[in-house]
This record gives structure tokens, sequence and C-alpha cells, in this order.
């Protein structure tokens, strides 16, 4: 099963997220800040994270940094309430495989996780 560690403070969009996700068939593993997230990461090992860009901690980007001095091809899903600070190119640029911006709309979350299926190798 492909784990996903999901880390946003917005805890009740960050929890429905996560339930939407489990019900499409995946592990899904939550953190609130970048400090959990890390030790999230470190502890169980997942296979794609999708990252707040903005953390109370740390911001989305410096961890992701870290993220992949860890584990250098993990698969990275930006997620963001502003465009107007942290855009699609910016994603790139750092990059992550994608980009999904708050409020998460269904589609575009249905379309990531096949695309994340898909890169698994996992029939959709």
């Amino acid at each position: 099963m492909i784990k996903i560690l999901m880390i946003d403070d917005e805890i009740f969009a960050r929890d429905a997220m996560a339930k939407i996700i489990s019900k499409k068939g995946f592990d899904v593993i939550v953190a609130s800040t970048a400090e959990e997230g890390l030790k999230l990461f470190k502890e169980k090992t997942p296979d794609v994270v999708f990252l707040d860009v903005m953390l109370p901690d740390l911001d989305g980007d410096n961890l992701h940094d870290y993220l992949k001095e860890i584990k250098k091809d993990i698969i990275v899903y930006y997620i963001t309430g502003s465009e107007l600070v942290f855009t699609p190119e910016n994603a790139k640029n750092a990059g992550a495989t994608g980009y999904l911006k708050k409020p998460v709309e269904l589609q575009d979350l249905f379309k990531v996780l096949d695309e994340i299926k898909n890169i698994f190798g996992v029939k959709v």
C-alpha cells in the first residue's frame, strides 16, 4: 500500500483530506508541524508527502530540503492557500512533483492520487 504523509497545520482540512485519501486505498499518516512531520518521516518512511507551504515552525520549502537529505527521490506535493506567496512554478523549481491549491477541489485531489498510483505502477 502506498504510504502518504500529510504535513499541514489546518487540522480540519488535513483530516478531511486524509479520510478521502484513505478511502481511495492509501495508507495516510498526518502531522501538524514540520518537527512532527520530520519525526514521522524518519519513523514511517512514507512514499509520498503532501506538504503545506506555510507551517508554524518551518516553511514547507525548507522542510522539503530536509526530507530530500533523508530520501533523495521523495515525491512531494505542495499544498498552499496563497498563490501570491507560493506559485506552482515555485513548487516545480523546488523539485516538487506537484501542487494543490487550498481549498483543495476533489477533482484535483483525485487527479493527484491517480498520478501517484501511476508513478507506483498501481492500476487506476
